[in-house]
């Protein structure tokens, strides 16, 4: 029996992807928009329409508070968002991306499309789905192990 480790699969589906996507026009040409951010922007774009803050993306991407705000400090320096004052509460800003973020918008979302065409040929609509249960119990399981560490 071949000795396989899922984590390990995982991991190396997840480089080549990234590998993909730094193929993008708008990330090759941008040096500063590093793979999370990528992942970042496509949050905010898909989640366009409500109010997002840093809490958001640190809970959506299980990073640390200190984590997020140095990747949306560098977005910002870098002109694809910036955080403003909500009128509710004036503890909160939230993300809003800006014209450069919405340029590159379309390519990433192209490739997006691309990319997942590409990794889901050959696969029925109901493998899809029974993908998405695995990793929603992978994710599951290793919650549980997040929590029994913290403890």
């Amino acid at each position: 029996m071949v000795n396989r480790q899922v984590g390990y699969a995982v991991r190396s589906l997840s480089r080549r992807i990234e590998r993909v996507i730094d193929n993008i026009p708008a990330v090759r040409e941008n040096k500063d928009l590093t793979s999370i951010q990528f992942w970042i922007l496509t949050f905010l774009f898909r989640e366009a329409g409500r109010d997002l803050f840093q809490r958001d993306v640190e809970a959506e991407f299980k990073i640390r508070r200190s984590t997020a705000t140095e990747v949306l400090k560098a977005m910002e320096k870098s002109g694809l968002i910036r955080r403003e004052p909500v009128d509710y509460d004036a503890r909160l800003k939230k993300i809003v991306t800006l014209p450069y973020a919405e340029e590159i918008r379309k390519q990433l979302e192209a490739q997006i499309e691309r990319t997942e065409e590409q990794l889901t040929e050959g696969f029925t609509e109901e493998e899809i789905a029974q993908f998405y249960e695995y990793i929603r119990r992978f994710k599951e399981n290793i919650g549980k192990f997040d929590s029994a560490a913290a403890r």
